[in-house]
């Protein structure tokens, strides 16, 4: 990898324990050695890392690396997409989604230094539109990972400050799904999806995610980043009984379709969905609208593939990029 200005971002929340400022440093000392201006800032707040990235750019960094996890990474993206900086990860967050897509080890050092010898690779990212509390109009936002509605969205809403992640890890996320199912109204919205094949669909659903990679912890929804296309993944409209059982299935048995009445989960490559609530519908609570593990929005939602790309540092361990034109 030859680089020149290198920009570590910091999230301080994820800083506080491990003397992981330390293992920053160790990293940043490392590329010093190689010839490389090292610089570091941390994240002011978890909304402002995209306007940071944005003077990143424009200051004339060439490479960024993350210190956090896939939330930080996300607000990052929102200022990197279309530049031509390339985005590194050092692995510190909870899910860690991403660094498990690209195939990076646990340890940060590790993670860095096999970044070190990639060449970046330019891959197409998602695109939700959406209506943001405090904005009159719809935004836009850019994902790496996956965006969606329903009982999921309303699980990233457990720890919006960050606190419970920092806390309780995976844990509080596998023990908070568990209560959500067992609590959280199970409501309806609308979705009407465009697939690949130009066919328009159209469905009731209870759960809708649209999913740019392959694996996501334990679910494994078959998303191929390097591929302009999503990956759906839906529940019909059901009872809460029927969302566990979809839910089991796409965790534990991948199955698609059986001899149970309850639903199973259904997958799609489709170009773009729209959600909406169902006309005269009465919510219990509001329809959540989450990308990338972040609550951004509620009530409706579009979601595509976006004309900027990110460019990203690819391992050789991770899935082979697709042949340069």
């Amino acid at each position: 990898m030859e680089t020149r200005r290198v920009l570590f971002f910091l999230n301080p929340l994820l800083m506080e324990r491990r003397n992981r400022r330390m293992i920053v440093e160790q990293i940043a000392a490392r590329l010093r050695s190689s010839g490389c201006t090292v610089d570091m800032q941390d994240t002011l707040s978890a909304h402002s890392a995209g306007e940071q990235a944005q003077d990143a750019v424009k200051a004339g960094y060439d490479t960024i690396f993350v210190c956090g996890g896939d939330g930080t990474i996300f607000q990052v993206i929102q200022g990197l997409a279309g530049s031509d900086v390339a985005l590194g990860i050092i692995p510190f967050g909870t899910g860690n989604v991403l660094a498990q897509n690209l195939r990076l080890p646990r340890d940060p050092v590790a993670a860095a230094e096999l970044q070190f010898q990639c060449e970046p690779v330019s891959i197409p990212l998602g695109k939700i539109t959406c209506k943001t509390p405090g904005h009159v109009k719809d935004k836009n936002w850019y994902f790496a990972i996956a965006a969606g509605i329903g009982v999921h969205a309303a699980l990233m809403n457990l720890a919006p400050t960050g606190h419970g992640k920092r806390v309780g890890g995976r844990a509080a996320y596998y023990f908070g799904g568990i209560n959500l199912l067992l609590r959280h109204p199970i409501e309806p919205f609308e979705v009407e999806m465009q697939t690949v094949d130009g066919c328009t669909r159209s469905l009731r659903a209870s759960e809708m995610i649209a999913v740019r990679v392959g694996e996501i912890n334990r679910w494994r929804p078959g998303g191929k980043m390097l591929e302009p296309v999503l990956r759906l993944a839906t529940v019909p409209e059901t009872s809460r009984l029927g969302l566990v059982h979809a839910s089991f299935h796409a965790l534990a048995t991948r199955k698609t379709q059986g001899t149970s009445r309850l639903p199973y989960p259904s997958y799609d490559d489709v170009t773009q969905i729209t959600c909406r609530p169902v006309a005269d519908y009465e919510y219990q609570t509001p329809l959540l609208v989450e990308a990338d593990g972040e609550v951004i929005g509620m009530k409706q939602a579009t979601v595509s593939i976006a004309q900027r790309r990110l460019r990203m540092l690819w391992p050789k361990t991770a899935p082979t990029p697709a042949p340069r034109s």
